[in-house]
């Protein structure tokens, strides 16, 4: 590919981001996430569930779904994983140790309670070991941001969903502040 050509390639996409951004709601979003549940489509619920939520990025969702008693299996293993853990109590803790600045932090861990939530993880946890798997293998990495794109509304993606949601939360310092704990980012990268 010439120079030319990546120069045009680079400014439509800017210009299509630019669009989305400035055209796509917030309330769509939810909109679209709601939509999801209601035609049980359970992963990519669950997916549009914690890019808005937690404004993650795609490898923070490569979960291994398991119950509280089954993380005892995994809980010494060497190496660092997303976990997407069933709870005794009902809820579900989602640990994110495998994620892009995890070299100068420590695992992640939330507890959501969500009964939506609760409920496609469980129905997922049914038939399946990881979030993302193709006839019980764990799809590649390089392929869950194509999942997760097809699952978002319009095939936004991350990055835009991340874009649309701070934009959403401009006037809430605190929320701000929590979509930069939650991604984890600078908080200067959530508020410009």
């Amino acid at each position: 590919m010439d120079d030319i050509t990546k120069i045009e390639n680079f400014i439509c996409c800017k210009s299509q981001d630019d669009w989305a951004l400035n055209t796509i709601q917030y309330d769509w979003i939810l909109e679209h996430m709601d939509a999801k549940w209601d035609k049980k489509k359970y992963r990519d619920y669950i997916v549009n569930f914690l890019l808005i939520h937690f404004c993650c990025r795609n490898n923070d969702l490569d979960c291994i779904i398991v119950t509280e008693a089954d993380f005892e299996n995994y809980k010494n293993n060497e190496t660092q994983e997303n976990y997407l853990i069933i709870m005794n109590d009902g809820t579900i803790q989602w640990i994110r140790d495998n994620y892009k600045t995890n070299r100068t932090l420590t695992a992640l861990t939330y507890n959501i309670d969500d009964d939506r939530f609760i409920f496609s993880v469980k129905e997922i946890h049914k038939t399946q070991k990881f979030l993302f798997e193709n006839a019980e293998e764990r799809i590649d990495r390089c392929s869950i941001g194509r999942v997760i794109q097809n699952a978002t509304y319009n095939k936004l993606g991350q990055s835009l969903y991340f874009n649309i949601t701070k934009k959403h939360w401009k006037g809430d310092a605190k929320k701000l502040l929590q979509i930069a704990k939650s991604r984890p980012v600078g908080l200067r990268s959530v508020v410009y």
